[in-house]
C-alpha cells in the first residue's frame, strides 16, 4: 500500500519515499509539482473544498472557479514521461446520485488525457451502481462522510481490485487497510497534524520497505499498461 500525504514535498517526504517505496502524492488542482520518479502520484479534483460537511451542501459557484485549475492539472501531466496513477473525476461529496451524474459528465476528459479515471464513491452509492457505469472507473476512491466511509471500506475492497481510501490520517488504520488489499490512501494530517501521526506513518512505512519500485516509475504506453483495456472498454 502507498500513503499519499496530500501536497507534501518537503525533504522528509523525499527521503521516506526513496527509502521505503511506500509514500506518494495526491495533488490538488494548482498544487501539482515535480514529478519525481520516487513519488508515484495521483490527482484529486478539489471538489471536497466546495462541500459544507455540517449542512451537506455543495457550493457550485466555488466549483466553477476550481474547474479550470483541475483541467489545467490534467493537461500538466500530458507531456511527462511519469504518468499519474489515476485522476478522480469531479464529484459531489456526500451526494451519491449527483456524483454519478458528474462522473458521466466529466469522465471522458480524463480518458482523453490518457489517465485512468477514479470515482469518489459517496453516501448511498452501491457496488452495483458503480459496476453499471460506462465507461467504467479504473479505481474506486472511497469518500463521503466518515461514518459511511469506514463502514463500507470492506465492501468496496472486496468488490474491486483497485481501491483508494480518501482522508485517512491515522497510523492505527494503516495495517488494517493494507490487510484488506487497499492500494493507497491519502490525508492532509500526516504533515500538519501531531508528531505522533508523522512518526506512526514512518514506522509503518519502514516495516516492509520496497525502495525500488521501478514498475511504478517508468512510463507505460496504452499497449503496455494492463489497466488500459478497461479504461477504453465500452
Amino acid at each position: 500500500m502507498i500513503v499519499m500525504p496530500a501536497n507534501s514535498t518537503g525533504w522528509f517526504w523525499h527521503c521516506l519515499a526513496r527509502e521505503t517505496g511506500k509514500i506518494g502524492h495526491l495533488y490538488s488542482p494548482g498544487a501539482q509539482r515535480g514529478p519525481w520518479p520516487w513519488f508515484p502520484f495521483a490527482f484529486d479534483n478539489g471538489a471536497f473544498s466546495c462541500w459544507d460537511r455540517k449542512t451537506n451542501q455543495f457550493d457550485e459557484s466555488k466549483w466553477k472557479t476550481i474547474e479550470p485549475q483541475w483541467e489545467a492539472m490534467i493537461r500538466w501531466a500530458a507531456p511527462s514521461v511519469q504518468r499519474p496513477r489515476w485522476a478522480i473525476v469531479p464529484d459531489v461529496p456526500g451526494n451519491g446520485e449527483a456524483t454519478l451524474e458528474r462522473f458521466r459528465k466529466y469522465v471522458q476528459r480524463v480518458i482523453d488525457a490518457e489517465i485512468l479515471p477514479a470515482i469518489a464513491v459517496q453516501d448511498g452509492m452501491t457496488v452495483e451502481m458503480v459496476k453499471q457505469l460506462r465507461p467504467a472507473p479504473a479505481v474506486i476512491a472511497i469518500g463521503g462522510s466518515d461514518e459511511w466511509k469506514w463502514s463500507t471500506v470492506e465492501m468496496w475492497a472486496g468488490a474491486f481490485r483497485r481501491v483508494h481510501l480518501l482522508r485517512c490520517n491515522s497510523p492505527a488504520k494503516l495495517n488494517y487497510l493494507e490487510n484488506l488489499g487497499i492500494e493507497s490512501c491519502d490525508g492532509t494530517g500526516w504533515a500538519r497534524g501531531s508528531r505522533n501521526q508523522t512518526a506512526g506513518l514512518e514506522r509503518w512505512a519502514r516495516k516492509r520497505p520496497t525502495p525500488t519500485q521501478s514498475e511504478i516509475w517508468r512510463y507505460t504506453s496504452r499497449k503496455e499498461d494492463p489497466d488500459q483495456p478497461q479504461l477504453f472498454a465500452v
